[in-house]
């Protein structure tokens, strides 16, 4: 073999040796759309999470508050949220390039000394114990869908990111908040000026919540939330409006309610069911495939394209 047929060998080998290692390396690099749907999911976890936390937090107030029919739920609600832990545990190691640092392990560590405390703690303290856990995976659902988004061109636009991952799951915390205060209340059957204050400022919040979903919903006119989320948006008002009226009847104005912590609590998870209703239907809406198209007949069907 001559030197030139030698030469041409290795430089072809050479070329070939490296279009493998660029085809390897590129099979690696992970698209914007696929980054965005792997948010959507570890966000969706999150956001299981985020409901249980909050209905412990409204539990413990009606027990501490001196209604004991509530021992048994807060057990098992308890375990929900363990479970739930469980799950986000599983999926760490896959997605520790959307956290920062080790937010995981602090909210499960917190999360530890208020199961064990929860009974313990005055009325005030385990509230405010709930709340800052409660804004720990909120921060965390905003860094997710921040890093998840951080690739040029992500398929998610930033108002919608915004509204999804920000916005509604802030709404849906002061409705929390207010299921919370007001199902305390609605147990010790007295309401002070504090709480008084404290409603009606979680009232106005909530109503501001409300035009801000309302209008994020109308600019999403490609439709990338899709027809179903839509819908959950106008059921959102409805239930909300539904809930915070009793709020400023049964309780506000009240000089002493008379309403079951019972059938507060009831309505006011109705009322947020139907908020991570959205949640769940307008993230997996942005989790779609692009080209995939929805609409809404007259009749209110959903048609998928």
């Amino acid at each position: 073999m001559s030197v030139l047929q030698e030469f041409l060998t290795v430089s072809l080998a050479l070329v070939l040796a490296g279009l493998a290692w660029a085809f390897l390396r590129a099979g690696k690099v992970e698209s914007p759309a696929r980054r965005s749907r792997r948010g959507i999911e570890i966000n969706g976890v999150l956001r299981k999470l985020l409901q249980h936390i909050q209905m412990h937090r409204g539990m413990a107030s009606i027990i501490l508050n001196g209604d004991g029919s509530f021992n048994a739920k807060l057990k098992a609600k308890q375990g929900d949220i363990n479970d739930e832990l469980r799950v986000m545990a599983d999926k760490t190691p896959a997605a520790r390039d959307l956290f920062v640092g080790a937010p995981l392990e602090r909210i499960q560590s917190d999360w530890e000394m208020l199961r064990v405390q929860a009974l313990q703690l005055t009325v005030s303290e385990s509230f405010e114990r709930h709340s800052a856990l409660i804004q720990q995976v909120l921060h965390l659902i905003a860094d997710v869908a921040e890093r998840s988004q951080l690739d040029v061109g992500g398929p998610v636009p930033h108002a919608l990111s915004d509204m999804l991952w920000r916005r509604l799951p802030e709404l849906a915390e002061d409705l929390g908040k207010a299921r919370a205060i007001g199902s305390g209340v609605a147990a010790a059957g007295q309401v002070s000026g504090v709480d008084r204050i404290r409603l009606n400022f979680l009232v106005n919040r909530i109503r501001s919540g409300l035009k801000a979903m309302q209008a994020a919903i109308s600019e999403d006119t490609g439709n990338r939330f899709g027809g179903e989320a839509h819908q959950s948006a106008s059921r959102v008002q409805t239930s909300v409006d539904r809930l915070l009226q009793m709020i400023e009847s049964k309780l506000i104005a009240a000089e002493r309610p008379n309403l079951s912590a019972a059938t507060y609590f009831s309505a006011a998870t109705d009322a947020l069911e139907v908020v991570y209703r959205l949640y769940d239907s307008a993230s997996a809406g942005l989790a779609r495939p692009k080209g995939h198209r929805e609409t809404v007949s007259a009749f209110g069907a959903v048609r998928t394209a």
